[in-house]
């Protein structure tokens, strides 16, 4: 399973061409992302950030066709934009939790309405609740999110949805993509200010999470409880 999904990128011309579209798509996000940053805070930064959307719809129609396990749809299609609106949708729904909380937690420690003698323990606390809710919404959402790209946003978001997360192969294919993805994100980071570096994050990037679309449509699909 593992080998297959490392392999999925680059399998066929086919394959190989969605990978291509995908990195072209991350190319041209993150080109007009940075063109809104340098405008920040002139307004003017808006006209960039909605060009953005596209390209950004575009990527994730791509993978939402690696999820389907249907292959890299066409652009510019119903089809993927379709896809693109499910996943998007079933994202803001199992990964809103986590951001909020996250961010509740980050604000209430920095703007100092905890006395300093609790201070440590509810840095812990708060610490602790924002990761597992992190974990938890990060766990369930790619299950949700295959359902959801096969069989629309509504089966994404029932409970049935989230039968197959209970399953050892389920768990083996999460870790796995999950790696693929933190370590894609990791290495943007860490070259953001590097140009040629950069954009071999950025085909990392691509391939990091094309790989891991296949990596969890085959772990759902191959469901085998503890």
């Amino acid at each position: 399973m593992f080998t297959d999904a490392l392999r999925y990128p680059f399998a066929d011309r086919t394959r190989r061409d969605g990978t291509a579209k995908c990195l072209a798509a991350l190319l041209l996000c993150g080109a007009l992302v940075r063109v809104a940053a340098r405008l920040w805070p002139d307004w003017s930064l808006v006209a960039p950030l909605a060009l953005a959307v596209a390209p950004l719809l575009a990527w994730l129609g791509l993978l939402g066709g690696v999820l389907a396990d249907d292959g890299f749809p066409r652009l510019a299609t119903a089809a993927t934009a379709r896809l693109a609106g499910r996943l998007f949708g079933v994202a803001a729904v199992y990964l809103l939790p986590a951001a909020v909380t996250v961010v509740a937690a980050g604000y209430v420690v920095a703007s100092g309405t905890v006395p300093d003698a609790l201070g440590g323990v509810t840095l812990a606390t708060l610490a602790t609740g924002a990761l597992l809710v992190t974990v938890t919404c990060s766990y369930l959402f790619p299950a949700a999110a295959v359902v959801s790209v096969r069989d629309g946003l509504r089966a994404g978001l029932r409970r049935d949805a989230l039968r197959g997360t209970a399953s050892s192969t389920y768990f083996l294919a999460w870790v796995g993509a999950t790696v693929l993805v933190v370590a894609a994100w990791s290495a943007l980071a860490a070259t953001a200010t590097r140009s040629v570096a950069a954009l071999l994050a950025l085909g990392w990037c691509a391939y990091a999470h094309v790989a891991a679309a296949a990596l969890l449509a085959e772990g759902v699909d191959r469901t085998a409880y503890w």
